[in-house]
């Protein structure tokens, strides 16, 4: 699957004028690109692409954050411009509905890319190759064609910060789960399973149809990749960064079996992951009921873990209860000697540990801007970078590729070459 950006942006970005140009008189703010070395204190001028419901809710985080100005938001829809104006805290903002006139004012240091997912790279690009820090929304790109641009790109700037947003990372929950796994706390890992369930038709009810597809842009294909990449990608993406390995086979199964309204993406789906190191796993998503919601578990020969957003449980296998007796030895698996955690030897009803942290994604949301802004500040790499974010996208598009040709086994040599 490919994609025309000058003629997709064509399409959905119609050329008009600033909605707010820079006011008569608006001062210099700060000063434009890489940060390093300055102290902690400096101030950080941010422009946001993309003022929908996501982009208006980064900007509001953005506000608590010290030393950041949001001084540039742009957006196509009007409403959309004016509530980003409005969250920006800013009697000076700027408006654009041209995404190209935040990159090009140079008291901008960093972006925000918030529009739909087939913009995320051009925007991207053009943003670092102006010396701009950017942060951009999940996932990376929609074809491989733009995931290869945006590395090159950044390689091409290594002093300047991107980061994807993959704010699922910066839960502590995720963190003591990935320390767990990591320690070998559940054995040889064998499966893992990922969903992510929602019931919700995604479709806004639009008065003047020339806004359809802007505003109802996950139905369409050419805009994004619907569940796999509005979605799942964030159980993806945790899973992959747990595990420390990548598909090498993937098939999926893509349907439209409730909201047949004229979307292209499916409302329902199933997939089949083979990793390189012989894990199989499983992948689901659907818009059509929400009793499991967003999660994933991971199997192993000594037990299982069931991650959900704000914790997760643990189940150990009957034979591995007493796990201190082979020396592995962690503070979720610490049992007294005699102790019985469950009658049946499948343990399915009494988990052996509870574990909730309170996690939220606002939590996490606004963890991820302070991580972005202290790298900006102090140099360092995201935790979130090119490498992570460009494997779990390239993961969700074998899946992607499947589920468009009937499930059709797709290799991870063939999405790449």
């Amino acid at each position: 699957m490919t994609i025309n950006d000058n003629l997709s942006r064509r399409d959905f970005i119609k050329r008009g004028s600033t909605t707010a140009a820079a006011a008569a008189g608006l001062a210099v703010i700060g000063a434009p690109a890489v940060l390093r070395g300055q102290n902690l204190n400096s101030r950080i001028n941010v422009g946001v692409i993309g003022t929908g419901s996501r982009g208006c809710y980064l900007i509001r985080l953005l506000k608590g954050i010290p030393g950041i100005t949001v001084t540039d938001v742009c957006d196509i829809y009007p409403p959309h411009l004016e509530a980003g104006e409005n969250d920006s805290g800013n009697e000076q903002v700027r408006g654009h509905e041209q995404w190209e006139k935040v990159i090009e004012q140079k008291d901008v240091d960093a972006v925000v890319v918030s529009p739909p997912l087939f913009l995320h790279v051009p925007c991207s690009v053009a943003a670092l190759e102006a010396g701009k820090h950017v942060y951009s929304e999940k996932s990376m790109g929609l074809t491989v064609e733009q995931l290869n641009r945006m590395k090159a790109t950044v390689e091409q700037h290594p002093a300047l910060v991107y980061l994807v947003g993959y704010q699922s990372r910066m839960m502590e929950s995720f963190a003591q789960a990935k320390e767990l796994v990591r320690n070998n706390s559940f054995g040889e890992i064998t499966q893992f399973y990922a969903h992510y369930d929602r019931n919700t038709t995604w479709r806004k009810e639009i008065e003047d149809p020339k806004w359809e597809r802007v505003l109802n842009w996950r139905m369409y294909r050419e805009y994004c990749g619907g569940i796999l990449t509005e979605l799942l990608t964030h159980n993806i993406d945790m899973l992959l960064d747990i595990l420390g390995t990548m598909p090498v086979n993937a098939s999926c199964q893509g349907k439209i079996r409730v909201y047949n309204d004229g979307r292209e993406n499916h409302d329902s789906l199933m997939g089949y992951l083979e990793m390189e190191n012989g894990v199989l796993g499983t992948v689901s998503g659907q818009l059509a009921n929400s009793r499991w919601g967003s999660g994933w578990a991971i199997h192993g020969t000594y037990g299982t873990i069931e991650y959900m957003d704000s914790g997760f449980r643990i189940f150990w296998e009957k034979e591995t209860r007493h796990l201190q007796q082979i020396g592995l030895k962690h503070k979720f698996n610490r049992i007294k000697l005699g102790q019985s955690l469950n009658i049946s030897n499948a343990p399915l009803t009494e988990p052996d540990k509870i574990v909730d942290f309170r996690d939220s994604t606002e939590n996490a949301s606004r963890k991820a801007l302070e991580h972005f802004v202290a790298c900006v500040r102090n140099g360092d790499k995201p935790v979130m970078d090119m490498e992570s974010a460009r494997l779990t996208s390239i993961a969700a598009l074998m899946l992607y590729t499947s589920s468009l040709d009937n499930g059709r086994s797709v290799s991870v040599e063939e999405i790449t070459g």
